[in-house]
């Protein structure tokens, strides 16, 4: 289902295994570093519930997570970490659902698309130039400068296109 990324043509992005979330927060600490931006305990354990999650993740399921962890926080403190994560691309918000994801490559600034399962909620980064260039194309003719994109794809993973019913 998924494959490494190479970020050649149809390279996908996947979401971190769970080998891998290790060395996806050692390089959040590495870029906060060099960026001089603080990578606190709470963003740090912010991000860390965002890359083990199965499925995009939403701000409440967080805050019900870090409360059962026997932590207190607010609603506003995890939005506040979760936007310091957005800003060093250290995350992605599905709009759609307004849920967060981790990033394949954060070190790399680069455009999102992401096709999301409208039943199973299983959400796949994909990597491709064809379809972001094609909107910075058509910014460029109205004299639009992008200054972020993410696209959103709405359908059905394999897995539920083959079995309907569950």
């Amino acid at each position: 289902m998924s494959r490494e990324c190479t970020h050649s043509d149809l390279a996908s992005c996947t979401r971190p295994s769970s080998g891998q979330v290790g060395a996806l927060m050692q390089q959040a600490e590495n870029l906060c570093v060099e960026r001089n931006q603080r990578f606190t305990e709470l963003r740090r354990l912010v991000l860390e519930m965002v890359c083990r999650t199965d499925q995009p993740v939403g701000a409440y399921q967080l805050l019900d997570e870090l409360r059962d962890r026997g932590r207190s926080a607010a609603p506003p403190t995890v939005y506040r970490a979760l936007d310091f994560l957005l800003q060093q691309g250290l995350v992605h918000r599905l709009t759609s659902r307004n849920t967060y994801l981790a990033c394949a490559h954060p070190n790399r600034p680069h455009a999102a698309l992401f096709l999301v399962c409208k039943r199973c909620g299983h959400t796949q980064e994909v990597y491709t130039e064809g379809v972001l260039g094609a909107v910075k194309t058509r910014a460029d003719e109205f004299g639009f400068i992008v200054e972020h994109t993410s696209v959103e794809v709405s359908g059905l993973c394999k897995h539920c296109e083959e079995h309907p019913h569950g």
